[in-house]
Formats: structure tokens, C-alpha cells, sequence
């Protein structure tokens, strides 16, 4: 059976409820590179011996392979000859004496006894050097400023007379990410080809070998999107005394089936679905419709880019290759983690020394860069304390800390080069004994006197200078086009990155003046300052302090001679002089910011239906759609609407709240809704709706490319739409509460900017939304509401429109009904999928990953994936089904919901292969689902079906309950007769 992968990040449980899971994005990496594939090779060899690979000078160099159990294998490399023979498992591991660094291009033999063998062509012998992080680290040199460098570098070696690529990276192509250790893994290696190596691995490169005149390898572990806990070997948690370290090597246990730790975990999880599915069991035989059934994953199961899964998949295989040492640029996936980040780093660095067995094995990581834009005032986020830790984090004997706090950008920032060359100092001055300065300047301490701070630092040798790195990113006079600073001289008025607070901790803009290696700083507004601050928040591309190696200041934020940090300090955020801090980004009303409190139809403007009863709706659960209410504490919605006033208290396990109002008039008033949630009387969300009117209101569904004349209308009833804004055409599960990925609601900001631009609003209704609107207005007289929703699928077939329950009752969506709606407790598949679910874990812990664990390699078949490892999902097996994509985003958002009436307009596409043969049925079955979705069965359904000389063999509807109206079209595109028909 083909068990697709549940990919959960940073979810506590998997509710087999709604199967809700987040597919993997396994498409090609986002910096581009031309992908290589090596050659067969009649001998396995470990991943990073291949063509044109490089190998470390002056130190032992272990070849390794794979053979039958017992057969001798000899290795040839220039004079050396070693042998060895493969244990039980196939493995042989041969070592070849301390190397001299060559440009001279050598083969590499391998031999079996008498039998089998290879040759590896294009060996050099140099420096070799491990590459890991995520997206930064892995943009290529051709995306970013290195794209210079590479084409200078290129042409320099042609001018030299290079016959071969000095500079050479090797990259894993066959694994990514595996829930346990890989060894038997293909890669290779880039002869050339500069514009496709890591840009900061690359300037790394590039400098050494200025400077030390050796060939130069890069071993590239990086992929994009990946937190540092991914890169960590088991042992490197396994070793760590901090208790954040200990937490994580727990979960890892548990995903080890050969530990007690693992045993008892799965024992439980299995009881505790067996235990649901026979609670399910007795409220079927009750005539009651069951729970849904959830159980939370045990171990390092939130995605295949948790702890050590990357390290498993892409860099184990490239041990015990001989290397120097390694570089680490990440820290966009950890910006939220904060001051854990140092913990981290310990566990990683420790790790890596483990599996090579180096104690002292060198790590140079960098400082996370500023992805922010102006001058930022102080700050304690996450980010600033994710810098903090890792500054921290240069305790670690043998590492060093190249700072990138100078550097500006988006999420791929553009400067590469600079923070590449900033990292080969520290392996310049540690490895290579060169004379150069390799640390900025960090804060060693500072005294007050009177209404002045001298602050003194460490690294600032020869005195303090200010600069600004945004010049050479230019084309002006001199720049280098790279983010090399450049000295301003008598600069200081141009930093504005100082700050300092008194007693009363608010932060106000201060004014430096560097005294050769101290800075005094002070502020007219602060008498007595206690606190200072430098760049705590980013500094980015603005001014700011370099030692004489043009190496920036690291920043630093102190209070009362201690660090500040946001587990200590009295305020959430720092209070800024002339600044009020924004309460929806503190305490309760920022954790609860993305509460999808109102449903996605009651907005600004809206139009609701007259003479009918209206229930409002909305849902208190703040983490997913999919998760029950677990709140601690006394929650309650408070209602208001008009004079109807309700609270409603928030239970455990309530998915959704809903106040029904009595019928309406359509009166032209102007009406507001109100709503708040409250935890113990604390005001934590609040939603409130202007404008609302009440007059008719229709649900219009539309095919792709249909579209119509029609503007807003100038005088006469107001004739509003609702649509989806976002290009999102479909979804495996029910969006409840947003038509778009993200819940927040539209607000216009101070800027004219809306805060969410993909989220639905009603606004003037426009095109053919706006002509059947004015038509109803125009009968009417009466304010008029469109639910507008178009597909944005080229091939929305009718299916892809219907509730999972509506697929039951045509024959064509039998199958769809079995396997897509199984995802739901009132399906009679479902307890068989659940049962499913229970068995493929049993499985994959019985046989795949022990195989896995046994082998260290993907288990053949792959039953679980190949390159990026997956496990069971509660997620039934639908193939390329997409049956209810198109009802999850755009029906089950708006149900149920009052209305005058709906429109259905077939299109083309819909007709899928069946020439019409399915339609009868299919449409059968769509009209009932909307009749019971949008929940007014006094509301007619108009729908087009096209003729038998538009479609040969259409079949006719049949069994359709409620009111409706068929409308046969001749031209997909004519809606003239629907238009007609709301009017009536």
C-alpha cells in the first residue's frame, strides 16, 4: 500500500478528524543549479567519492564502500597503496596516509578481489570544508553578489593557465531528509560550474585560496526552509546536560524502536486509538454519530525537517570524509526559538565532533543578518535573542562567530560575498596561521558618569571607525559591488543605532563619540542612564561601528549592568520615548492575534439576508482548524449585536460558537456586530463588523475564465460581493473560517496597506457579480449581497465541488466517497481507514525502519518515501482525486448561511472524459449538497446544464429535492437567461 506523508510542523496532535495534513514542498531547490547525477559505479563507495572530487591534504583520508561480507578491496591512490575487507555488513573502510596538497589531477583505484573495478578520474588534493544551513547558505553564487565573484574567479584561472577547477563542491542528490542515519546515499561534484555553487561557501572558498593557494573543496549539507534542530545528530542531543537539549534527545527515543522509551510511547498511542475506534464502534451501534478520533505523534515527528532528520539524510553520508572543518550559516527557521539557539548550536557542534570523531573539529558559524529595513530601535524579539545565543554560543572551545549584522535583506538576501569572506578569516587565522584579524567588536563592559556611558569592548585594537556597507552595493565611483564597508570619516553623527534608558526603562535615541578603542554615549532626554543599547534589533545597511579590520560591532543591549532578555525583563516589549506601544502586538490580544473568531462572510459591509433567520458563527480554536478547544482557564464569547446580547462559554472540545438572530428587515439601517473572546475576564481577541445591512443575499458559483460586464452601481440599493482574493484554488480539508491560507481579517493600516491582502472583504460589487446584483436590486429595491466564488482551476470538475457526504450519491463519486470523505467520522469507511492508520505505524516500526537502521540506507521499495523520508498519515490513499478541493474553500466557509437564492454555472471543464454521460447524477448530487450545505431549503438553486448539441451526451438531472430551476444553455459563456431568472 503507498502511504502518503503527514507533514505536521510545530503541531502537537494529527486529528484523524479532518486528516488534516500539510503536504511537502519536494520540488527542485529554490536557488536553481542544474542538478548532477553521477555515473553508475560497478563498486558502491561512499557518496563523495566520485569524478573530480578533492581530497584533505596532511591527514588521513578513509576511503569507504560497500562489498560482500569477506572480500578484500584495494585502494590506489598516486604512491599509496591500502587494502581493506568488508565486515558483516558489507562495509569496508581503507585509510590512506597524510596526502600533499596537487593540482596535479590523479586516479583514484578501487579493487575487489578478483573481481570488480573502478576508477575515479580528476582527484585533486587540497583543503576540503563542510557547508550546512538552510536557504542562505544553499543560494547559488549566480542569484546574489557572488555571481561576480564567480565570473572574476573564472576568468582569473583562465588568465593563470588553470587546467583544472581549483574550487570544487559536492552535494548528496539521492537523500534529503530520513527519520534515522543514511550512509549508502549518491552525490557529486561540480568541476567548475562557479555560478552554481553555494555563493557564501563559494566566497569562503575563494578567499582561502588567495591566500593559501591550494585546491579547495566544499562538501554542501544546506537545503532551504530547515531549523538548526534538523542538522543535529542523535548524539549530539544525547551528550547535552541543558534540559531544552534533553527534551528534544527524549522525543528522539522514541522514535527508536530499539529503546524502552520508544516501546512505551507507541504502546500508548495505539491504545489510545484503539480505544477511540471502539468508543466509535458503540455510538454507531447507538445510532449516534461518533467523535472524531485524535492521537498525538510521539518522538521527532512534526515533519521530515524535525530533529536530526536532515543531518540523517544528507550530511551523514558524507562522514567520516577527511575535512579541515565546517561553516554554519541559518536562522530564519529558528527566529521565533530565541535564546535557545545557544543551546542548540552546543548540541550541534558537539554532534558533528562526535560522528567524525574530532574533538576539536573547527566551526564557524555566522551571526543571523538583518531582514529589516530603516533604523530599527531596540528591541528583545526573538530574533535579537536567536543573536544573542548565538554570540553567546563562541564559549564553544575551536569555533568562531563571523557577524553578518551589517548585512540587509529580504529572506535571501543578496550579499553573499562579504559574510563568506567573513567566515575564511576565522579559518585563515586558526588553521592557516595567517596574521589577520578574524572577531569584530563585542561589548566587555561599561560605566556611567553623571548623564554619560563609556562603554569599553573587546576586539576594537587600534580604535573604533564608522562605516556604511550600502555604498558598495552601487555603481558609484570606487564601490567594490559587493556590501564591503567603507570608513565615514567623523562619521559618529551618522550612527543612530545607540540608545539608553533611566530608571523608568524608556529607551530614547542617544549620541556617540568614539575615544579610541571606548564610545561614550549619552542622551539629553536621560539624566541618570542605566540601560544602553547598540543595533538590538538589527542594524542592516545603516551606520554603524567597525574595528580597524572593517568587522562590525556586534549588538548588545544592557540594563543595570545585565543583559536584557525577555525572561527577565518587566515589559514585554521595550518602551521607546515618543512611542506608543500597539496593543494588538502585546500580551493576549497578539498571542491570539489569528483566532478565527468570526466566520469568513461577516465582515465590514456585509449584507445579510431579510425576513430570515441569520446564525452567526465563528470559532474559538486558536492553533488549527483542525484542533479542539484545550484552553486553560475561563473562556467565554461575548456576543453583541444591536440589543441581542449573549455570552457563550467556551467549553473543551468546542469546535465552533453560533448565535442565531430573528428575521431582519430590510430597512436601509446600518447595523454592528460586535464580538470578543475573553480568558479569565482578560480581553484577548475582539472582531467588530460596521456597516452591515440587511436585504438579499444569493451564493453564486462560477467556472473559471466566465466573466460578464458590470460595475458598481451609483445610486439606487447598494449592491455589494464577497469574493475569494487569493489564487488558492482548492484544499484537502474544510478551510472553515478563511477562504485564504491565513485567518487574519483585512484592516487598511496607516500606510493605505491592507494587513492581509489575500483575505475575503465585501466591497462594490464588479462584473458579472455586479449584473446579477443590479438585476435582483432593480426588481427589489432591495440592498443585495453576492457570495461570489469562481473557480480558479482550469479543470474543476463537479466532483471537486461537491461535500464529502454528496459523493455517495452519484455513481461516478462512489470511489471519491470511499476513500476522500473516509476522512470523516460520519463516513462508514472511516473506523477501516483509522484501522489503517494503526496498522501502516506497526509496519513501519516492524519492518521499514529497522531495515533502515540495519542497512543505513532507504529500504528498497521506499514504501515511505526515498529522498525525503515520510511516514504513515491518517490521510486515507486517494491517488490524483481531488473530489471536495473546491467545496473546502469555497462552500464550507460560507455554510450554513441564509439566502434568497444560489446560482450554479456549469462550465466546460466540468464535463471531464464522460461526454456529459456522468452530469445527470453528478449534478444531482451537487444541487442536494447545496441545498443542505448553505442549510435554506426554501431557497432555490438556479443551475445551467448544457444542451444536447453543446454536450452529445449529456444526461439529465433526476431526485433533485427543493426548490431549483435548470437552465439550458447553448453557450458555455451565456448567462443573459440566469440573469433573467434571479431577477423574477
Amino acid at each position: 500500500m503507498t502511504i502518503h506523508c503527514s507533514l505536521i510542523r510545530g503541531l502537537g496532535a494529527i486529528s484523524i478528524a479532518l486528516l488534516a495534513t500539510i503536504s511537502i514542498a519536494v520540488a527542485a531547490p529554490s536557488n536553481g543549479g542544474e542538478k548532477l547525477v553521477p555515473k553508475p559505479l560497478a563498486i558502491s563507495l561512499g557518496a563523495p567519492f566520485n569524478d573530480h572530487a578533492i581530497l584533505q591534504r596532511d591527514m588521513k583520508v578513509p576511503v569507504w564502500g560497500w562489498s560482500e561480507s569477506g572480500t578484500k578491496v584495494t585502494v590506489v591512490f598516486k604512491e599509496q597503496k591500502v587494502s581493506a575487507t568488508a565486515g558483516k555488513d558489507g562495509k569496508w573502510v581503507a585509510e590512506l596516509a597524510k596526502l600533499k596538497a596537487s593540482f596535479e589531477p590523479a586516479e583514484m583505484t578501487i579493487t575487489e578481489a578478483g573481481g570488480k573495478t573502478v576508477t575515479l578520474k580528476n582527484i585533486l588534493v587540497g583543503e576540503v570544508w563542510m557547508a550546512s544551513g538552510q536557504s542562505n547558505m544553499q543560494w547559488i553564487c549566480g542569484k546574489s553578489s557572488s555571481s561576480k565573484l564567480a565570473k572574476e574567479f573564472a576568468e582569473r584561472c583562465e588568465k593563470e593557465g588553470l587546467k583544472v577547477s581549483p574550487i570544487r563542491e559536492f552535494r548528496i542528490n539521492s537523500v534529503t531528509s530520513q527519520l534515522h542515519p543514511i550512509e549508502r546515499a549518491t552525490g557529486a561534484w561540480k568541476d567548475g560550474d562557479y555560478m552554481n555553487h553555494s555563493a557564501i561557501a563559494f566566497a569562503f572558498s575563494v578567499k582561502l585560496y588567495d591566500e593559501i593557494k591550494v585546491p579547495i573543496a566544499i562538501l554542501n549539507c544546506s537545503f532551504s526552509q530547515t531549523p538548526i534542530e534538523a542538522w543535529v545528530p542523535r548524539p549530539g542531543w544525547a551528550s547535552a546536560k541543558d534540559e531544552h537539549s534533553k527534551a528534544i534527545h527524549a522525543r528522539c527515543l522514541e522514535t527508536n524502536p530499539s529503546t524502552p522509551e520508544h516501546k512505551k510511547a507507541w504502546e500508548a498511542f495505539y491504545k489510545n486509538l484503539e480505544d477511540q475506534v471502539a468508543a466509535s464502534e458503540k455510538a454507531i451501534k447507538a445510532g449516534e454519530t461518533p467523535d472524531a478520533i485524535s492521537a498525538k505523534l510521539p518522538g521527532n515527528l512534526q515533519g521530515n525537517r524535525d530533529a536530526n532528520w536532515l543531518f540523517n539524510g544528507m550530511l551523514n553520508p558524507v562522514v567520516p570524509y577527511a575535512i579541515r572543518g565546517c561553516i554554519w550559516n541559518q536562522g530564519y527557521a529558528n527566529m521565533g526559538k530565541g535564546i535557545s539557539y545557544y543551546e542548540n548550536l552546543h548540541s550541534l557542534v558537539r554532534g558533528w565532533r562526535l560522528v567524525w570523531n574530532r574533538p576539536n573539529l573547527p566551526v564557524y558559524f555566522h551571526q543571523f543578518y538583518s531582514p529589516v529595513k530603516g533604523v530599527p530601535n531596540p528591541g528583545i524579539s526573538t530574533t535579537a535573542e536567536m543573536r544573542l545565543g548565538t554570540a553567546m554560543a563562541r564559549d564553544i572551545p575551536n569555533t568562531g562567530m563571523a557577524s553578518q549584522i551589517d548585512i540587509a535583506g529580504s529572506i535571501h538576501y543578496r550579499s553573499k560575498t562579504v559574510p563568506g569572506r567573513r567566515l575564511a578569516l576565522h579559518a585563515l587565522k586558526n588553521q592557516y596561521g595567517k596574521s589577520v584579524v578574524a572577531d569584530g567588536p563585542f561589548f566587555k563592559s561599561y560605566s556611567v558618569k553623571g548623564d554619560t556611558i563609556t562603554v569599553n569592548f573587546e576586539g576594537a585594537k587600534g580604535g573604533l571607525v564608522v562605516a556604511d556597507s550600502t555604498f558598495n552595493r552601487s555603481k558609484a565611483e570606487g564601490a567594490t559591488g559587493y556590501a564591503d564597508p567603507k570608513v565615514i570619516p567623523n562619521g559618529e553623527t551618522q550612527v543612530k543605532l545607540f540608545w539608553v534608558c533611566g530608571e523608568d526603562r524608556v529607551w530614547h535615541p542617544a549620541t556617540c563619540k568614539i575615544q579610541g578603542e571606548t564610545v561614550v554615549v549619552r542622551s539629553d532626554a536621560v539624566k541618570k542612564p542605566m540601560g544602553i543599547s547598540y543595533g538590538s534589533d538589527g542594524i542592516g545597511f545603516n551606520a554603524c561601528l567597525y574595528n580597524k579590520a572593517m568587522l562590525p560591532l556586534t549588538p548588545f543591549i544592557r540594563y543595570n549592568q545585565k543583559p536584557v532578555r525577555r525572561a527577565t525583563w518587566p515589559d514585554e516589549k521595550l518602551k521607546i520615548a515618543g512611542e506608543t506601544i500597539d496593543p494588538s502586538t502585546v500580551g493576549l490580544i497578539y498571542e491570539y492575534r489569528k483566532m478565527p473568531l468570526l466566520a469568513t462572510q461577516f465582515r465590514d459591509d456585509a449584507v445579510l439576508q431579510a425576513d430570515k433567520q441569520v446564525t452567526i458563527w465563528g470559532s474559538t480554536r486558536q492553533f488549527g482548524e483542525w484542533q479542539t478547544n484545550d484552553e486553560e482557564g475561563e473562556c467565554k464569547v461575548h456576543f453583541e449585536f444591536g440589543d441581542i446580547k449573549k455570552v457563550i462559554p467556551v467549553t473543551p472540545g468546542m469546535a465552533e460558537w453560533s448565535v442565531t438572530l430573528p428575521p431582519m428587515k430590510a430597512d436601509g439601517k446600518s447595523h454592528t456586530l460586535k464580538v470578543q473572546f475573553t480568558k479569565d475576564g482578560e480581553l484577548a481577541h475582539e472582531r467588530i463588523a460596521k456597516g452591515i445591512l440587511f436585504g438579499d443575499v444569493w451564493y453564486v458559483a462560477a467556472p473559471k475564465g466566465l466573466s460578464g460586464g458590470g460595475k458598481a452601481m451609483e445610486g439606487g440599493p447598494v449592491v455589494r460581493m464577497i469574493q475569494n482574493q487569493s489564487k488558492r484554488w482548492g484544499n484537502s480539508t474544510p478551510s472553515r473560517f478563511s477562504i485564504c491560507v491565513s485567518r487574519t481579517p483585512r484592516v487598511i493600516g496607516e500606510n493605505g496597506k491592507p494587513s492581509n491582502r489575500f483575505a475575503s472583504y465585501w466591497k462594490p460589487a464588479e462584473g458579472l457579480a455586479a449584473q446579477i446584483g443590479q438585476a435582483i436590486a432593480a426588481k427589489s429595491g432591495r440592498p443585495v449581497g453576492i457570495i461570489w466564488v469562481q473557480a480558479k482551476h482550469d479543470e474543476a470538475l463537479l466532483s471537486h465541488w461537491m461535500s464529502p457526504n454528496a459523493l455517495k450519491d452519484s455513481p461516478s463519486t462512489l470511489k471519491d466517497y470511499k476513500t476522500v470523505g473516509s476522512q470523516y467520522p460520519d463516513n462508514p469507511y472511516y473506523l477501516e481507514n483509522v484501522r489503517r492508520y494503526i496498522e501502516d505505524w506497526k509496519s513501519f516500526w516492524g519492518d521499514y525502519i529497522p531495515k533502515m537502521m540495519d542497512a543505513k540506507a532507504v529500504p528498497e521499495g521506499a514504501e515511505w518515501g526515498e529522498s525525503w523520508g515520510q511516514y504513515p498519515s491518517p490521510k486515507p490513499v486517494i491517488g490524483d482525486s481531488k473530489a471536495t478541493y473546491v467545496y473546502n474553500i469555497y462552500l464550507a466557509p460560507f455554510a450554513p448561511t441564509a439566502i434568497k437564492g444560489a446560482v450554479f454555472l456549469t462550465g466546460e471543464s466540468m464535463m471531464g472524459d464522460s461526454n456529459g454521460a456522468n452530469f445527470g447524477a453528478e449534478m444531482t448530487a451537487l444541487a442536494n449538497c447545496f441545498h443542505k450545505e448553505l442549510g435554506d431549503a426554501d431557497a432555490p438553486l438556479i443551475f445551467t446544464a448544457p444542451s444536447k448539441k453543446l454536450v452529445s451526451g449529456i444526461t439529465p438531472t433526476k431526485g433533485i429535492n427543493g426548490k431549483h430551476q435548470v437552465i439550458e444553455i447553448e453557450d458555455w459563456k451565456d448567462v443573459s437567461k440566469v440573469v433573467s431568472a434571479v431577477a423574477k
